[in-house]
């Protein structure tokens, strides 16, 4: 009866009806997911975003940005503006942004369906199970629950391949010129994105490429795909530089880390020595990373790629109609390539890692792959449910899987055994294939050969089902895919994001209780942040937007009338011994808020003195206009009048301590991807 009655409403409305109830059940589930998640904590990916979303509406982060020497794009960013502006509040800001997140990567499921639906995958159950598989990637599913660029660089390159066959439709050779223009632009606004989507644009194009040499038609217009390209690419170039020469204080992108000028600079240095050898161990344990988080169905996409690749090359030699159609085929070859060719450009940027002998996620870092993972995902269903897959492809994919695994054994998986820590983040999705091992515990031989035998199993029924029976071939595919996809969504809803909520919590619980005395208002003094770790000081530009934070790692460069945050156990017994005021403020369980000069100690009374009070005692309270202290001489007031003090409602405490301790250099100097869970 409702299978009846749903038949007849698609009947009438066709997909226009499937498309929203896919984008409104996964935009649920994104939400649902992100709930309970507090505050930025992945330093300093998430903050460095938020920061360049501040900068694009005239609130400048420089004072605290130029001790974070990681560029990350600008695109995110851009895309959480209308929440800075709208939501004043960061705990409301950093809930929307969340929202926002799910709003976006809950398209990537109702491209998967128009995918598989276009390529004639049959029934309408098979598209929903292809739409299932792609939008309920595990990784998919964590990686958007947090404020960095993730969300924006897994969407992008499903939206290139939906507007490629959206242009495909144009009739008009106008309406298909500026399609292509279209297309050109996304690709180069990717690189806004992140510079791993390098690898997709190279795929798309040389998909474009074959599918001329192959088919002798183009789906797009190129010239206009090619100077669409140029001209935002130049343009992506040109803001990013002065994005960093204003928000990062460089002026050269070369002394940034994870910009193309820094790896250009200092691709010399890492293949000195044994970079070579230290490419070749990344990129096998790289390989594994993406069979194995694949349960296997990346060898079978290898597989079937090299098939549909032979055939195609082989009909154009003989210059006979090719079997697969031109769209399958240009799909094939832009999902798989786009996997290889982020798997190249991972590799080449982290062999030279200086976590590379110590963390074991450096060389296995699949966080870059995860975004393209499920666009081989959905060729390799596609193939399944459209083509008679035979079993010489499941065994070639058997043999593919034993080659990675073979070389990754010897080439790399002693390094990574000899490691004593890790980050779950960028090799989060090996971790539901650990089935019953603690996600706290280091990867070790045994969860090696188990993550290894999983995909074999996955093989073996594979090649029981397609010798075996042809009838209920799909619905027991279907079962196999969804079983997968359902414990790898569970195993990170009740694993690894609630680790993460604890440690967002744990991380950010005493910068946040420390903020709250800060006086986040126009006009009151900057927050110098002396000797912190760099999250702690990030956070409180985050939640203190008003005001001006300034970091410095040297105790004779904290400029007076500023307030001052230091560790609980830092010694500023330079400052407290001068003749200038100093008062303490607040503290938190590792943090202390000083008050640092006159016009900071004053302000800080006068905060506290009822409104009629203040006005009488203005004058004597807050000094003239003052600047920087290496601008101007200092003001004449000494001491906080007496009578104002005794007004307050918290009484300023004068401590004293020993010899300061002086620190030219960062206190807590990190690697590129500071991520969740650190295990060691």
């Amino acid at each position: 009866m409702i299978y009846d009655k749903l038949r007849a409403l698609y009947e009438k409305y066709g997909n226009k009806m499937i498309y929203p109830v896919i984008y409104l059940c996964f935009l649920i589930v994104n939400i649902i997911g992100g709930l309970g998640m507090q505050l930025p904590a992945t330093d300093p990916n998430e903050l460095s975003i938020i920061a360049i979303s501040d900068w694009f509406i005239g609130r400048s982060w420089e004072g605290i940005m130029v001790s974070v020497d990681y560029y990350y794009g600008f695109l995110q960013g851009l895309i959480y503006v209308p929440v800075m502006l709208i939501f004043g509040d960061p705990n409301n800001q950093y809930a929307a942004i969340l929202v926002l997140n799910s709003v976006m990567i809950s398209f990537v499921p109702v491209i998967a369906y128009y995918l598989s639906y276009r390529m004639r995958t049959g029934k309408i159950w098979k598209c929903l199970i292809t739409s299932f598989v792609s939008g309920g990637f595990c990784c998919y599913y964590a990686h958007t629950k947090f404020a960095w660029s993730e969300t924006i660089s897994i969407l992008l390159p499903w939206i290139l391949i939906w507007l490629v066959f959206r242009t495909a439709d144009c009739k008009g050779k106008v309406s298909r010129f500026f399609m292509s223009l279209l297309i050109g632009a996304v690709c180069g606004l990717s690189f806004a994105a992140h510079t791993r989507l390098i690898a997709v644009v190279l795929a798309l194009t040389i998909a474009f490429i074959l599918e001329k040499i192959f088919f002798g038609k183009k789906l797009i217009n190129l010239p206009a795909y090619f100077s669409s390209l140029i001209v935002m690419t130049l343009g992506v170039i040109t803001l990013s530089y002065k994005l960093q020469r204003e928000l990062w204080c460089s002026e050269d992108s070369s002394l940034l880390k994870n910009t193309l000028a820094e790896f250009f600079a200092t691709l010399p240095d890492k293949l000195a020595n044994d970079g070579w050898e230290r490419i070749a161990q990344t990129f096998s344990a790289q390989l594994y990373y993406f069979v194995t988080t694949t349960w296997g169905l990346g060898a079978v996409a290898i597989c079937l790629f090299a098939a549909v690749f032979s055939v195609c090359l082989r009909h154009k030699l003989k210059k006979e109609t090719q079997t697969y159609e031109m769209e399958l085929s240009v799909y094939s070859f832009y999902s798989v390539l786009t996997v290889v060719f982020t798997i190249i450009f991972s590799t080449l940027y982290r062999f030279g890692s200086s976590g590379f002998y110590t963390n074991q996620d450096t060389m296995m870092f699949g966080r870059f792959t995860d975004g393209v993972v499920p666009l081989a995902l959905v060729f390799v269903l596609i193939m399944l449910f459209t083509h008679s897959i035979s079993v010489n492809k499941i065994l070639g994919a058997s043999a593919i899987l034993l080659l990675i695994y073979v070389v990754f054994s010897l080439a790399a998986l002693p390094t990574i055994l000899t490691c004593q820590a890790t980050k779950i983040s960028p090799v989060l999705g090996l971790y539901p294939l650990r089935v019953g091992a603690d996600s706290k515990v280091l990867l070790n031989f045994d969860s090696m050969l188990l993550t290894m035998s999983m995909t074999y199993c996955v093989m073996g029924i594979l090649l029981v089902i397609i010798s075996c029976t042809k009838k209920y071939r799909s619905i027991i595919i279907s079962a196999i895919m969804t079983t997968i996809t359902v414990y790898s969504l569970v195993f990170i809803s009740t694993v690894y994001l609630p680790i993460c909520r604890t440690e967002s919590v744990e991380k950010n619980a005493s910068v946040a209780k420390l903020s709250e005395s800060v006086f986040d208002q126009p006009g009151a003094p900057a927050v110098t942040a002396y000797n912190i770790n760099r999250h702690d000081a990030l956070m409180l530009q985050f939640l203190n937007r008003n005001i001006i934070v300034k970091v410095t790692y040297d105790i004779e460069s904290v400029p007076e009338n500023s307030f001052l945050v230091v560790k609980s156990t830092e010694d500023v017994s330079a400052l407290e011994n001068s003749r200038t005021p100093f008062l303490l403020i607040a503290e938190s369980s590792t943090l202390k808020l000083f008050a640092y000069g006159e016009r900071a100690t004053a302000y800080m009374v006068s905060q506290n003195i009822d409104e009629e009070e203040l006005e009488a005692e203005r004058n004597t309270l807050i000094p003239e206009k003052t600047t920087a202290v290496s601008e101007t001489k200092l003001p004449e007031i000494t001491t906080v009048p007496t009578e104002a003090t005794t007004t307050t409602e918290r009484t300023p405490v004068v401590s004293t301590y020993t010899v300061p301790s002086v620190v030219t250099t960062p206190a807590d100097s990190l690697d590129p991807d500071d991520e969740w869970a650190i295990i060691e």
